[in-house]
Parts: structure tokens; sequence; C-alpha cells
């Protein structure tokens, strides 16, 4: 059994269709931060790709443009080369847009502008290595994370496919792999912290049948890495700005979820 203080604390709703667990994800995060938007204005505000779905850096521009602060931790090889990293933000900005003119690729040219209009609304990129104390830098000080991560290797099940209807079903010969959203909401043993306690929009997800669910550390951390196929692999941090004026009033997520199972 989860604790219940975090059904209390950061509560998550059903993704309304397939297509909307990033929208979902991100509305959670703002309601743990007393953000009562509601969840059908997120989804007509946030932008979506073509086919379907979303990117985080699409969500993390959502938040900056509500006044949020935002980092993204990305993992994406095809979109950055671990070297930009020690750039300035102009230079990184101009290698993004340089690189579009040798590559052709649809979701490349999606994803990098939208990358370049995250940075200029003030949003910050890092490339540090995906660990365990990364993830317990903020959920120690009551800050959960947005995580697009492979669902295939998460959930172990069949590569999907799209059916005439528009829906996922799952088809291990034709299917692809399946990005997702998630959010990450604290370890379920502070001492241990062997697992995460993962809130999901899909509520018919095969592990739990529930929105609520813990996954051993190295299965998450795979599952994210492994995003990379989808475009995902990726963590979005998004806090409330604070003012010299305002002092912090985040909820303590860190204290909420240090009862065990």
């Amino acid at each position: 059994m989860l604790p219940v203080t975090l059904l209390n604390s950061l509560k998550i709703l059903t993704q309304p269709d397939d297509s909307t667990c990033g929208p979902t994800s991100l509305h959670a995060v703002y309601h743990y931060f007393k953000d009562t938007v509601p969840l059908d204005q997120v989804i007509s505000e946030v932008s979506f790709l073509e086919e379907g779905g979303t990117l985080a850096v699409l969500l993390g521009c959502h938040a900056l443009r509500r006044g949020y602060q935002a980092r993204i931790y990305t993992y994406n090889l095809h979109v950055f080369d671990p070297t930009w990293f020690k750039l300035s933000k102009e230079k990184l900005i101009a290698n993004l847009k340089e690189q579009l003119i040798y590559k052709s690729d649809a979701k490349l040219h999606v994803a990098t502008h939208a990358y370049i209009e995250f940075l200029r609304l003030g949003g910050e990129i890092f490339h540090k290595d995906l660990t365990l104390s990364l993830l317990d830098r903020y959920f120690s000080k009551g800050v959960p994370l947005l995580a697009g991560l492979s669902a295939t290797y998460l959930y172990n099940c069949a590569r999907e496919r799209t059916n005439d209807r528009g829906e996922a079903i799952y088809d291990d010969v034709r299917g692809e792999p399946l990005g997702h959203f998630v959010v990450l909401a604290g370890f379920d043993n502070e001492q241990e912290k062997e697992n995460v306690i993962v809130a999901d929009p899909y509520q018919e997800n095969p592990l739990s049948k529930n929105n609520y669910y813990n996954v051993p550390i190295t299965r998450l951390l795979n599952a994210i890495m492994l995003g990379i196929v989808t475009y995902d692999a990726n963590l979005l941090a998004i806090e409330p700005k604070i003012t010299s004026n305002q002092p912090s009033e985040q909820p303590n997520l860190h204290a909420q979820t240090s009862s065990g199972q």
C-alpha cells in the first residue's frame, strides 16, 4: 500500500486519451504547487506533435509562460551533442540552428525550435549523469519531477501501434516502442531509496491498473534513458519562482513520502 500522505498531496488525474499523458502530468505538478488550472485548459494550451503526444520541452515552455522556473535534464543525443553543454546559451542556440541545415528529420526540427524557445523564455538545459542523487536533489526539497521515458520498457509490455480509430493497441510484431510521461513523487522509503513512487496518468497501465505505484530505481533510470527512441529521455523540473519578498511555501514532498509501504 502506498503512503496515504502521498495520495493527499500529489494527485494525478487519468489522461483523457492516448496522447495527453504529458499535459495531464504537467497539470498534476501545477496542482501540487496550488496552481489550480483546469486540465482541459492545460491540454488546449500545450503544443502537440502532428503524430500525437508532446515533448517535455513543450511542457516546459508552457510552465515558463505561466511564470515558473524550468530545468530540463536531457539525454537525447538526437538533438544535443554532449560537447554543447559547456557553451553559452547564445552559442548553444546557434549550434541548434546550424544542425537543422544538415538534418531534415521533421521531429528534430520541431524539437529544436521548441528548445530554442525554451531557452529564450529563460529555461535551463543540463546534461548530468542520471543517478539516484540527481532525483534526491529535487525530492529532498519537495519538488516532483516529470519524466519522459519509454513506456514499453517501464511496463515490460508489447510494442504498440495506432489502429484505424486512433487508439494505441499492443502489437509485438508491427508495433513500435511508445514514449510516455509520468510524475516522480519521491522515494517510497527515504532511508533505502530503492523504489520511486510514480504518479502515472495512464490508469490502465500493466504495472498496477492504478495511477500510483512503486518502481525499482534501476528500472526507472533505464526506462528514462531508453526514452531516446521516442525523443523522450529527460527530466523536467518546474518550480514556482521565488521573489525576494515572497518566502517559499512549497509543499515538503521529502517529508510526505518518507514513510514506507
